[in-house]
């Protein structure tokens, strides 16, 4: 009895840290979530801003708070003494006005510009962007958003006058601000819950044990008694034969994610315009995940068929084989991190305390990985064929998978099923937190988690429903 209190307590005290550092990161997004709206690519200069031009536009408040704008201004021939008023108003009544420099604005690109205190409480109500200057200067408007050379129609924000005159496409312009969130509250509630599944699960375990039956946390146990030295064996084999006969060695795990993501920098932002912000960040960051997932599944595919000599003369269990794949990939996805890290900080990406969600961001893909090296490595058994349909789906996959592009391309109607792509989910989460500086939202979570878990344990079940006639096949 003292030694289950003893366990009980020791779960309560990791189960209480864990989930006070957790609360500790998220818990200023999911109190409170970060809003940017999209804005149209810049396409056309409007005219400059005159003693006599007043531009408007027309928009939704799309936060609780909204504490800023950003705004993409033409400054050539600007006066640097010659400011521009800047104001926020209902109708017309005046919730904000400032006057701001033309000095402070960057040429030819979205600038934040603070509001002096922030609009609250006006979520959904109509507002106007006011702009008016007391010299020569201009603001770009247009009508689609582009990513490459792909363009997609955008929803205008609303009513865009020049002098009262309504004319075609809206002003580049984004609103910044929060919107309230009561996510915290069922915060604890869950980690109680969490907090009696384990403890039900420990307690129904040894209650099992003491009666002389088997439990899966005494055959966890087990496993990894009998076989971790084994599995550790095979990961740094296969780590160490990789690079074996490489005169770089595990130089190429720093360079690989480099040399492609210039590759497609050049193409997708030389040749063709991309207006992504922090777009070497955001382009490598899905070049690390994808690029993992590709290396890891294609050697999960041959994990069973490469060790038909083990396999029909020594008894381990086969599941170790497609397990050992995944985790000695995984030794190059966090050795991709660093040129990734080097990246963030040559773009001026702040670092945030989110970031200590990125073992959990890893966790996710690699459990994912597992659960379709698994199915893979059981059906190229006895269909080789998959192994030549695997490498045309993930070239598919690839383009489907907002590596180069922003999702805002993809037409709202079928975004919805766009975000089922699991690789989205891993990705965007990743992103999330390293170039948004910001906790995903508990959605987000949920949806990794669970797509995390539900294809490791079909993968399980297909992988162990098919090993038994491994031997017959090999």
């Amino acid at each position: 009895m003292k030694e289950k209190f003893l366990v009980v307590c020791k779960i309560t005290l990791v189960i209480a840290l864990l989930s006070c550092l957790f609360c500790f990161i998220v818990y200023p997004d999911w109190s409170q979530e970060k809003v940017e709206t999209a804005s149209p690519s810049r396409e056309a200069v409007m005219e400059d801003l005159t003693e006599n031009t007043v531009i408007r536009q027309t928009f939704v408040c799309a936060a609780d708070h909204l504490n800023a704008v950003r705004l993409d201004a033409n400054l050539w021939g600007a006066p640097a003494d010659q400011p521009v008023t800047i104001s926020i108003l209902k109708t017309d009544e005046v919730l904000a006005s400032w006057d701001i420099l033309p000095g402070t604005l960057e040429a030819n690109a979205l600038t934040t510009i603070p509001l002096p205190k922030p609009v609250d409480g006006l979520n959904g109500t109509e507002l106007t962007l006011e702009l008016r200057a007391h010299g020569g200067m201009s603001f770009w408007k247009g009508t689609g958003i582009s990513a490459t050379r792909f363009t997609a129609q955008f929803e205008p924000l609303g009513i865009l006058t020049v002098n009262d005159q309504k004319t075609e496409g809206s002003l580049v312009f984004r609103q910044i601000g929060t919107n309230d969130k009561d996510t915290m509250k069922w915060y604890w509630p869950v980690v109680g819950m969490i907090w009696l599944v384990c403890v039900g699960i420990f307690l129904y375990s040894r209650y099992k044990q003491e009666h002389g039956q088997r439990s899966i946390l005494a055959l966890l146990n087990n496993l990894y008694h009998r076989y971790f030295y084994l599995l550790k064996t095979l990961v740094i084999r296969d780590f160490r034969v990789k690079y074996q006969a490489s005169m770089l060695g595990m130089v190429w795990s720093l360079l690989n994610p480099l040399l492609t993501t210039g590759v497609y920098y050049f193409v997708f932002n030389t040749l063709f315009h991309s207006d992504i912000e922090n777009f070497v960040a955001y382009l490598m960051s899905g070049i690390i995940m994808f690029n993992y997932f590709t290396e890891s599944t294609n050697l999960g595919l041959y994990a069973i068929i490469g060790n038909a000599s083990l396999i029909t003369k020594v008894y381990v269990p086969k599941f170790i084989y497609p397990l050992s794949k995944v985790l000695s990939s995984a030794i190059n996805l966090v050795i991709s991190l660093v040129p990734l890290t080097i990246i963030m900080l040559l773009s001026g990406v702040q670092f945030h305390r989110s970031m200590l969600l990125l073992p959990l961001a890893l966790l996710f893909l690699i459990v994912f990985c597992v659960g379709v090296s698994l199915v893979l490595s059981a059906l190229t058994v006895f269909f080789r064929d998959v192994q030549f349909l695997w490498g045309v789906l993930v070239t598919l996959w690839n383009f489907l998978t907002p590596i180069f592009y922003p999702e805002t391309i993809i037409p709202l109607s079928v975004r919805h099923l766009y975000h089922l792509n699991p690789m989205y989910q891993y990705i965007t989460f990743l992103r999330t937190i390293t170039i948004g500086g910001a906790s995903p939202s508990p959605m987000s979570f949920a949806l990794c988690i669970g797509i995390s878990l539900a294809t490791f344990g079909i993968g399980y079940l297909i992988f162990r429903r098919l090993q038994d006639r491994f031997v017959l096949y090999l």
